[in-house]
């Protein structure tokens, strides 16, 4: 009589495969969340460097290294101010430069009037421009002007 030939390599085999069919859930879910994770501490960086953006584009202002002609009247838009490109930061990811700039529109204007000057108070909309994405920020600039005596 013959004997019987095992197929104990089919059947580790198959065990196998059947723990790696149920495994699979069990791993993409972390994998989905560390890559939601991921996507939301770039976005959160890139938060944090339209505020800072915004902190240098306010120094800029102050410092008056744009001038008051550029600066745009109520219901006009500037041409878009290039910026350094700046590096984004994220842990467990590769560096990525990104380009900056940014747009001024006017949202306003109030001329106020003192018994010594003018003064020319403009209020701002400032977009910073990251990539693709846009940041809105507002802002008020005063021009004192005129001497009275």
């Amino acid at each position: 009589m013959r004997e019987k030939k095992t197929f104990l390599l089919l059947e580790v085999l198959m065990a196998f495969f059947l723990v790696c069919l149920c495994a699979i859930p069990l791993v993409t879910g972390p994998l989905k969340l560390y890559r939601q994770q991921t996507a939301h501490f770039i976005d959160m960086e890139k938060e944090r460097l339209a505020d800072w953006t915004f902190c240098e584009i306010k120094e800029m202002l102050f410092n008056q290294e744009i001038p008051w002609e550029k600066i745009p009247a109520k219901g006009e838009s500037s041409l878009p101010f290039s910026l350094s490109p700046a590096i984004l930061h994220v842990p467990n990811c590769q560096a990525k430069t990104i380009s900056r700039a940014f747009v001024l529109t006017g949202r306003g204007e109030k001329i106020n009037k003192t018994e010594k000057q003018e003064e020319i108070v403009r209020q701002l909309g400032i977009y910073v421009l990251l990539d693709s994405k846009r940041y809105a920020f507002r802002l008020p600039v005063t021009k004192k002007s005129r001497q009275k005596i």
